[in-house]
């Protein structure tokens, strides 16, 4: 179990950071002995499997989604289990693959933080962002006639090549069905559970800040001292206020 006090240091911590870096402040949460550059070199669906745990321990299994349909801009609200989507999650021993194309033979690693974080500016071009982490991720290209620069890949193989990515880490790319209820419109949607989680731990922390103000006010307790009251009896205490 997380105490408030630990959960709101990591989020006043992560508060500043771009939003590629907060994950990896949470995961310090749940595995305080691993460094920074050891969670960000971690594969994107090992990390985010990571991240489904802390948030069911945080915040239970389900998770409240809200999207926007693109025909008609109408609302879908829905609920994602994250222990249905953890029965997809893998743990590999290395990131070393390769990929053995018609005309081609590529070694190469799945994408992590780091990836994420070095291209910030991109993620609006969604074609030009994966095409830039494949970039990334590609160690060697061999060819019929030797070595191959990454700028002289064919289309088709850096396609190839995001597929065969996204079947070695799975969890990395979680597409959810979608159907409009108000046009019927469907379509893939990109499911982010490092968003989600920053958004849930964002929502307590302010809203816990909030209570710290009300209990302090009417009792004259420090911040240390309502923060060490169970979530129980701060409610309690709460509604004598009238709060």
């Amino acid at each position: 179990m997380v105490a408030p006090v630990a959960l709101l240091e990591v989020w006043e911590q992560a508060l500043p950071l771009k939003p590629s870096a907060r994950p990896i402040a949470l995961l310090s949460l749940a595995f305080s002995k691993a460094d920074a550059e050891e969670l960000a070199r971690l594969p994107l669906g090992i990390r985010d499997a990571r991240l489904l745990r802390l948030r069911q321990a945080l915040f239970g299994d389900s998770l409240d989604c809200l999207t926007a349909c693109p025909a008609c801009g109408a609302e879908l609200e829905f609920t994602v289990s994250a222990g249905d989507l953890l029965q997809q999650a893998g743990e590999p021993a290395a990131n070393d693959h390769w990929l053995q194309a018609p005309h081609h033979q590529v070694h190469f690693r799945v994408p992590d933080s780091t990836d994420l974080m070095a291209l910030p500016g991109l993620a609006s071009k969604p074609d030009e962002y994966w095409a830039k982490i494949v970039g990334r991720c590609v160690i060697d290209v061999q060819g019929r006639d030797g070595s191959v620069e990454l700028e002289n890949l064919p289309q088709d193989l850096v396609e190839l090549l995001a597929r065969e990515m996204e079947r070695r880490d799975p969890l990395a790319m979680v597409w959810l069905d979608l159907v409009c209820a108000q046009c019927g419109h469907a379509w893939p949607s990109l499911f982010d559970i490092a968003s989600l989680l920053w958004a849930d731990v964002d929502r307590w922390a302010r809203r816990l800040l909030h209570e710290v103000n009300l209990l302090a006010r009417a009792y004259g307790w420090t911040e240390r001292d309502v923060l060490q009251l169970s979530a129980a009896r701060r409610q309690h205490y709460l509604g004598m206020i009238g709060a």
